[in-house]
């Protein structure tokens, strides 16, 4: 699904569906994915090491294939954000943010990039551009861009209303289970209520401003659960867990001499 009619989606309630890319770096790895399936794909490139060349690449590949790209950035740095977008991302993931100012400059590269400097601060605390020709230009281009909030912290669960409100769009917050769990010090407990309760109260303060929640869950009964709760920018697993659950399935059945009941299981290349 491309950019815009993504945000389309998601504008008028309804669900899109993704993964996260940690493992591919390279255009041809890319080529596998299916837009049947997949709506967007999110770019690993905080905990996975990414040059600006491969998120052009990658990036490209996707768009080929209609599937729109998100990069989960390595911090909530503008320039970082800016860099990434001239590279070809689709939308910027801004991880782990909960300093306002931090927020409003990585959305403001993320959206009026090549704005920077004193007129891009005018333009975010008082919504002042250059010129009219400047306002029109830059919110043509933006038009296909997408800023994720990435909430991974009590303290930024804490703030997301007032997040929210500093910045004129956000297209959808993101939750981080890992970190946010450790932050509330409960780690990795994610079956916990007092887990089901802060997702519960993300989802309620986002969709009460129409933003949609994705929870980034690794196997299907939590990625049900998400859906359960509300979440609509659906991601599930990554290119890595998928690949790893579905060697063990497969390679489990064939020790066992279990035989799949499916006539058709797939591409018929090994590759």
């Amino acid at each position: 699904m491309d950019p815009i009619n993504l945000k389309n989606t998601l504008k008028q309630g309804g669900k899109v569906y993704g993964t996260m890319l940690w493992g591919i770096d390279s255009a041809r790895l890319t080529s596998f994915l299916d837009s049947e399936y997949l709506d967007y794909a999110i770019i690993e490139a905080e905990h996975a090491p990414r040059t600006l060349y491969q998120i052009n690449s990658m990036t490209t590949a996707l768009r080929n294939k209609n599937i729109t790209s998100i990069v989960r950035i390595t911090s909530p740095n503008p320039e970082i954000a800016g860099a990434t977008i001239d590279a070809g991302a689709d939308g910027i993931l801004v991880p782990y943010c909960e300093d306002i100012e931090e927020l409003k400059l990585s959305f403001g590269r993320t959206y009026f990039n090549p704005l920077k400097g004193e007129y891009l601060k005018k333009v975010l605390d008082t919504g002042e551009f250059p010129s009219k020709k400047s306002e029109d230009y830059l919110r043509e281009k933006s038009k296909s861009r997408l800023f994720i909030l990435g909430v991974e912290s009590v303290p930024a669960v804490e703030n997301l209303e007032n997040m929210i409100n500093s910045v004129e769009n956000i297209d959808g917050i993101f939750v981080g289970p890992n970190d946010l769990t450790t932050s509330m010090g409960i780690p990795d407990e994610r079956e916990s209520k007092e887990y089901e309760d802060i997702l519960k109260n993300i989802i309620e303060i986002s969709e009460k401003h129409s933003i949609p929640v994705m929870i980034h869950h690794a196997n299907m009964k939590e990625s049900e659960f998400s859906l359960k709760l509300g979440s609509r920018f659906v991601l599930h697993g990554s290119d890595v867990s998928l690949l790893s659950q579905k060697v063990s399935e497969d390679f489990s059945n064939l020790r066992k001499g279990i035989q799949s009941n499916n006539k058709d299981t797939g591409p018929d290349k090994p590759y």
